[in-house]
């Protein structure tokens, strides 16, 4: 069924809506953990968008933290007997370390405490992982898992005893986005990382003029004081500015914005894209970009497309097996009249 982009949007944020109008309890006090400090524009946009559908909601978290600065007490403090959201994303497995223990170590510490965890795709390549997570989630007895992809879903149901669900992508919360000027025929935003899928023949594409590529760009050096600095500003222009938790929420949006806006700006920089990271795939979406996708390593990008539709604005969106369907695709586009995103 053909849709527009903004139907597409709509359509998941209700979808999104729906799926956690039992979990969230805007009078409660709730932790969102894994606030993710990296380079990886993706993770930011899951952040923005957990952010504003809590926004939505009329609440906020009253703790966050990224993994290395984690404190008990402080958390204990902050949320009292309130539940504990953990950031979504593509870690849940043993693709990316630290994250699976993270997680199994809260499930142990918090027994019988409402833990959610917000929407994932699952990827185990090993069984004592699968077996190690089981256990933690059996033995806390109060886990809720939101997965993004109907695999993730069968995975979990095989294996994990707790309340799973199917749930779109929370960067769809943001919303549409405004789309820059291009300043580029064809953007290839193909993954430098271990996810990356099958070998791709670069020639035809890079070879047409106008073409740039680039994966998620590298941080400025001084990013993190300056996204603090500009966080404690913007705090006191608001009248938001508080004690040590309510900063450090407030500092995190802005490195998660900052971030995100450097996405919309290299994904808005051509008139075409072609990509292989999921979350350039859900930014094309909400920017309203002619895009082609291609899949990661194990198919967590397809999986997720199969689930929701997204590619539904066929003049918009298409999954390629190779940049060079990919190409194909975007060939036959321009050549028919402009489409309303």
């Amino acid at each position: 069924m053909q849709e527009t982009n903004i139907t597409i949007i709509n359509r998941l944020q209700g979808l999104i809506a729906n799926c956690l109008s039992d979990l969230v309890d805007p009078a409660e006090r709730f932790a969102l953990l894994d606030f993710p400090n990296h380079y990886n524009i993706g993770d930011s946009a899951i952040w923005l968008g957990e952010l504003a559908y809590f926004d939505r909601r009329k609440t906020r978290p009253a703790y966050v933290t990224e993994i290395p600065t984690y404190n008990d007490e402080r958390m204990l403090a902050a949320i009292g007997d309130g539940r504990i959201f953990l950031h979504g994303g593509g870690n849940f497995g043993d693709i990316w370390a630290g994250y699976r223990q993270f997680r199994e170590d809260m499930l142990t510490k918090y027994k019988g405490r409402p833990i959610v965890q917000m929407p994932q795709t699952i990827h185990f390549k090993e069984q004592s992982g699968i077996d190690s997570t089981a256990r933690a989630i059996e033995k806390h007895g109060n886990f809720t898992l939101l997965v993004r992809d109907h695999k993730s879903f069968e995975f979990a149901k095989r294996w994990f005893q707790c309340d799973v669900r199917l749930c779109p992508d929370m960067a769809f919360c943001i919303g549409p986005v405004s789309r820059p000027a291009p300043q580029h025929e064809l953007l290839l935003n193909l993954r430098e990382d271990q996810e990356v899928g099958a070998p791709q023949d670069l020639t035809a594409a890079t070879s047409r003029p106008g073409t740039v590529k680039s994966d998620w760009p590298d941080e400025p050096a001084d990013f993190q004081r300056h996204t603090k600095h500009t966080a404690i500003l913007k705090g006191l222009m608001s009248g938001r500015i508080g004690g040590r938790a309510k900063m450090t929420e407030l500092a995190y949006r802005e490195r998660a914005q900052q971030r995100f806006d450097r996405g919309v700006a290299l994904l808005g920089s051509a008139r075409q894209v072609i990509t292989d990271r999921m979350h350039g795939h859900i930014m094309c979406v909400l920017l309203g970009a002619d895009h082609c996708v291609l899949d990661n390593s194990y198919g967590k990008t397809s999986s997720f497309i199969e689930a929701w539709g997204t590619c539904n604005n066929a003049e918009k969106a298409a999954i390629a097996a190779t940049v060079d369907e990919a190409l194909g695709i975007l060939d036959a586009r321009r050549m028919q009249p402009a489409a309303v995103a």
